[in-house]
């Protein structure tokens, strides 16, 4: 059998992952704040207001903020919040709600003995979602669920289960994805129903009013002007700003460091790789130093450049992905300015002379297609 029913009269989870031994107890704790964490009463507003809607979806870009902030609205919240951060990796359905099981008991809310429990890491009983569907929908109250790094869930069988638990536990589940991009969920169908409250990438952007109390969290004061520079220059995004102030801070002169800053080789251009760049395909590592060199752009001026078909649909996968691929409408993209900056030296560090070559097929490109203008500034960054 896949699952194991619990006897006795306290309704516990099992002691152990079925999947990997004892339960990682970090997996199941929300994540403390670090001390420069800055609450924003217009997001934790539309988290309070949650509960209206059974599903809750914070989606952003790596470093948007999106944990932080659900985590600080968890820490706040009147009644426990099962918290359940997924891990990177092959998680088979057994595994995944053993520990969505382990999250309930551990916010003391344990489901009953009846539900049963997971006795393998690869699946759970066909009957199991019925179950604790039927056992959450019969709550007097709900329970609040949090799925954090839940891009990390990868078997579609999961996303099946979920969708199906959500759907029958009614009133009695609340449930909160935390995710770099879109779940494997009808979303439209919560959406149009009202039942879906949505805090994207560009919600979690920072507007220079909360940069500014920001970056004096971090010891830093700067001018108006300054401030809605970086804003600008970061689109607002919450990693970058913090390790600008942080690499700002130790400056003689913060102001005139902002201003100058080089995103090529900071603790921004580590980032960005490790955590988008190089989670990418050959391809689309390849596909994205190449088009770097280019401001907005249409698919078909990048497929000049990489010698593909396909780079149409892969930046759109990208941006809905959240990789700091940005849509502008009418079939045209563009990277975000930090990406874009770090991308360019990455290309001349790892493909010396390509720069060049690139902006030469761009310029033909646009000159074919009567864009003169931007053809003649490429030409002239070709020389």
């Amino acid at each position: 059998m896949a699952w194991e029913r619990q006897t006795g009269r306290e309704p516990v989870a099992p002691a152990h992952d079925p999947g990997a031994g004892p339960f990682l107890r970090t997996r199941t704790a929300v994540p403390e704040l670090p001390a420069t964490f800055l609450r924003r009463g217009r997001l934790t507003r539309r988290l309070d207001a949650g509960p209206e809607t059974p599903l809750t979806l914070v989606s952003g870009a790596a470093g948007a903020g999106k944990t932080l902030l659900v985590a600080d609205w968890a820490a706040r919240a009147r009644r426990p919040v099962a918290w359940l951060t997924n891990d990177a990796g092959h998680q088979g359905s057994g595994t995944f709600w053993a520990y969505v099981l382990e999250a309930l008991r551990g916010a003391g809310e344990p489901v009953p003995p009846e539900v049963g429990a997971p006795a393998c890491g690869d699946r759970v009983d066909p009957l199991f979602p019925s179950r604790l569907a039927g056992a959450l929908c019969e709550r007097d109250r709900p329970v609040t669920v949090v799925l954090d790094e839940y891009d990390r869930v990868t078997d579609p069988e999961i996303s099946a289960q979920l969708e199906f638990v959500l759907r029958h536990a009614g009133a009695g589940l609340r449930l909160v994805l935390v995710t770099r991009n879109e779940p494997r969920l009808p979303l439209h169908r919560y959406r149009t129903s009202g039942q879906l409250t949505e805090i994207r990438n560009a919600d979690l952007a920072f507007t220079p009013d909360e940069a500014a109390e920001l970056l004096a969290l971090h010891g830093l004061r700067l001018p108006r002007h300054a401030t809605l520079g970086l804003v600008e220059h970061t689109r607002g995004w919450a990693a970058g700003l913090r390790l600008c102030a942080l690499a700002a801070r130790d400056s003689a002169d913060p102001e005139r460091y902002l201003k100058e800053f080089e995103a090529g080789h900071s603790a921004v251009a580590d980032f960005l790789l490790a955590e988008v760049l190089d989670r990418q395909s050959p391809g689309t590592r390849g596909l994205l130093l190449r088009v770097s060199v280019l401001g907005d752009f249409p698919p078909q001026l990048a497929d000049a450049l990489t010698g593909r078909r396909d780079a149409e649909s892969v930046l759109a996968g990208l941006r809905r992905e959240n990789a700091f691929v940005e849509y502008l409408g009418d079939v045209s993209y563009r990277l975000h300015p930090l990406f874009g900056e770090i991308l360019r030296a990455h290309l001349r560090e790892r493909l010396p002379g390509l720069e060049a070559e690139l902006h030469r097929r761009a310029a033909g490109w646009l000159r074919r297609h009567g864009r003169l203008t931007e053809a003649l500034r490429h030409g002239a960054a070709a020389d």
